[in-house]
């Protein structure tokens, strides 16, 4: 039903009352409904001309017919930017246009979900861009009607309905327009839906002047359908700089890295060489030491071997038993000292004979002094 609001109002209970006159003919609308469940009600004033959507009921009794109404759209342009401004105004409040609360974008976008108008200039200038970038990007189209009367729950319909770990962001673009060609761009059912979204959201509508409700709510508003293709290929060559710049500082800190490793490695080497070296020498010097000792060591052994034949003739020489041999004898008295003087025995003593095969037992006889240093004993055997 069309018409223009004479009376409105919403009691403290949610019921809505509104009176709508057809602007040509003296006929009256009663429309009622519960405030909650009418899209667009808070939108709509006294005087403005709207079209309601709803069921038709007929009181029989008093035969008169309304309309339960679920959706009041205002109609007209002074309408539309008033209903505009107030929808605006109260997202705004709510905060669905916060920059803090919006999605960044992946820093390299793969795969999109598009959705728009099917053979739409939109369609054909975002995709023609994407495809003649070169980046790869993958773009699945879900087509929707973007006006009339079931453009609204068709795109509701397929934000609700994306698969969330598919995509890395959803397209939501059309062509420029009036307010009432743009009026399911700025319908609360849609600003809610691109909130919610879990998807990152990238809106293109209109030209560079149109300024539609899910520009301001989406996560990256692009003034038109080509800027948001451009804006997604920038997005994902501004990575692919930022890889670029970050594999060549990878490259150069590798380098010298490896370079200062080499000097020093090298410097490690040059110091190991010198030790090696030192030892080796050290090594050299003792084994030629040791060979000269070994070539030294058969003389020495037989200047040992000389000494030691010396040394034993010497013993030998001195060995009582060999002087004896010799016809000398070692006289002892009885009490078994050695007698080395005439004066330490007396006459009469007994005095024992030492010879080299035996022993001779006697008794002095006699003794005297010859000189000095030599005496004589005269004994007698017993």
């Amino acid at each position: 039903m069309e018409g223009e609001i004479t009376q409105f109002n919403i009691t403290p209970k949610g019921g809505v009352n509104i009176v709508i006159k057809d602007p040509e003919k003296p006929a009256i609308l009663n429309l009622s409904g519960y405030a909650p469940w009418v899209e667009g009600v808070k939108l709509i004033n006294v005087g403005m001309k709207i079209i309601a959507y709803g069921k038709p009921s007929l009181w029989s009794q008093a035969g008169r017919f309304s309309l339960q109404v679920f959706k009041v759209v205002p109609q007209g342009e002074g309408a539309l930017k008033e209903a505009y401004e107030k929808l605006k105004t109260a997202l705004q409040t709510q905060g669905l246009f916060d920059e803090s609360r919006k999605r960044p974008l992946p820093q390299y976008i793969s795969k999109i979900a598009l959705i728009t108008a099917k053979g739409s200039a939109a369609e054909s200038d975002f995709v023609k861009i994407i495809r003649e970038s070169g980046i790869g990007i993958d773009v699945d189209f879900y087509p929707v009607q973007v006006q009339g009367k079931y453009s609204e729950s068709e795109i509701l319909s397929t934000l609700k309905n994306l698969p969330d770990d598919e995509y890395d962001s959803v397209v939501l673009i059309r062509g420029g327009g009036s307010l009432e060609d743009l009026i399911t761009f700025n319908s609360e059912p849609i600003a809610r839906a691109i909130f919610s979204s879990k998807i990152p959201v990238i809106v293109g509508v209109g030209h560079e002047k149109d300024e539609s409700i899910a520009d301001f709510v989406a996560d990256v508003r692009a003034s038109t359908p080509s800027q948001a293709a451009y804006y997604i290929i920038s997005n994902n060559q501004s990575f692919l700089d930022g890889l670029d710049m970050l594999l060549d500082k990878v490259g150069q800190d590798l380098s010298l890295r490896i370079s200062k490793n080499m000097f020093m490695l090298d410097q490690e080497m040059f110091l190991i060489n010198q030790r090696l070296s030192s030892k080796v020498q050290t090594y050299v010097n003792s084994l030629d030491l040791a060979i000269t000792k070994l070539d030294r060591l058969p003389r020495e052994l037989a200047q040992s071997r000389e000494l030691i034949s010396s040394l034993e003739r010497l013993v030998h020489s001195y060995n009582p038993k060999a002087i004896l041999k010799r016809g000398y004898s070692l006289v002892k008295s009885d009490q078994g000292k050695v007698v080395t003087s005439v004066n330490s025995v007396q006459i009469s003593e007994k005095i024992n004979i030492i010879l080299s095969d035996g022993e001779i037992k006697s008794n002095i006889l006699s003794k005297k002094e010859n000189h000095e240093k030599y005496g004589e004993i005269i004994a007698k055997n017993s």
